[in-house]
């Protein structure tokens, strides 16, 4: 299932937000020792090493170097156990490296210190519901959503309709992705939820409705596209399947999608 764990589309929605602005916010270098013009040596703070630390922890799990990222995101979290954005970017290493129960650890770290973090929030409902823990996972993405500081909503109630989705409440996840819409009329993952959604349970004309809505709202991506083709096919109208077929083969050649389309879809 894909989750929402950011406002962007595409590229964008793959990188939790709150990862986003970690590395936005870390536009500095900490030095491990200073020394003054007299030669005299000042070591570092827990705080500074600490800092550092997690800097480069950070850097580590961007560029995929999850056991060093571990190290130096432990180390961090020794020196200052307060910072919870260590245990939250440390509860996502422990998630690629399959250590479940870590990784359920840090992120109740991360809310215990940060109780108001919207983000984290969604992150850990997001961890739940792949634990298949759908009722505590749906709890924390209503608290996101209903967290006033929180500037995404939608994208915690889009994800709480996916998680309802692979529990197989289908008329809980259309209540969330509806619930996102009101909030966000054009919110594009709530619209192509619902598209996805009522086409599988066999409502083409409803999911070409709100394939329209996304659409007039500028997205159509190869996921978009490859949707709309097969929602024709099964309307009828072999004239739009074939536009949706012809523009899914022009822009996006080499996609998954394509070769979907290729194959009878």
């Amino acid at each position: 299932m894909r989750y929402y764990l950011g406002p962007d589309l595409e590229a964008g929605r793959q990188v939790v937000r709150k990862f986003i602005m970690i590395l936005m916010a870390l536009g500095f270098t900490t030095a491990c020792v200073t020394e003054t013009s007299g030669g005299r040596q000042y070591k570092e703070s827990k705080e500074d090493a600490a800092a550092y630390n997690f800097q480069l922890g950070v850097e580590y799990l961007r560029s995929g170097k999850l056991q060093l990222a571990r190290e130096r995101l432990e180390s961090s979290i020794s020196q200052n156990p307060k910072n919870a954005d260590a245990h939250y970017t440390l509860a996502i290493v422990y998630q690629r490296v399959n250590e479940e129960k870590l990784a359920d650890q840090a992120y109740r770290s991360a809310i215990r210190l940060a109780p108001d973090d919207g983000s984290v929030q969604n992150s850990y409902a997001v961890y739940l519901c792949g634990q298949k823990e759908y009722r505590q996972a749906e709890q924390y993405f209503v608290k996101a959503a209903r967290n006033p500081l929180y500037s995404t909503p939608a994208a915690a109630l889009t994800n709480a309709g996916v998680c309802m989705r692979s529990k197989d409440d289908l008329d809980a996840a259309e209540r969330y992705f509806r619930n996102a819409l009101e909030i966000k009329s054009d919110y594009a993952d709530a619209l192509l939820q619902l598209a996805v959604l009522k086409f599988e349970t066999d409502n083409a004309l409803s999911s070409r409705a709100f394939l329209q809505r996304l659409m007039s709202a500028g997205v159509s991506s190869a996921d978009v596209l490859l949707l709309a083709w097969r929602v024709e096919t099964q309307l009828g109208d072999q004239r739009a399947a074939g536009r949706y077929a012809d523009e899914l083969r022009e822009r996006f050649p080499e996609s998954r999608q394509t070769r979907v389309l290729e194959q009878g879809g």
